[in-house]
């Protein structure tokens, strides 16, 4: 039963981030884990 719970929790926080992930690409913003000046976004 653990072994659910746990895995559950690894998947719901790995869709979190893909879908924030989605949700700042298709806004425009940066997409990296790490915005920073090496990011495409931030060097228009």
């Amino acid at each position: 039963m653990l072994q659910v719970i746990i895995t559950t929790i690894i998947v719901i926080a790995a869709i979190y981030i893909l879908y924030n992930n989605i949700k700042r690409k298709i806004s425009g913003k940066c997409d990296c884990s790490s915005c920073s000046s090496h990011c495409n976004k931030n060097n228009k």
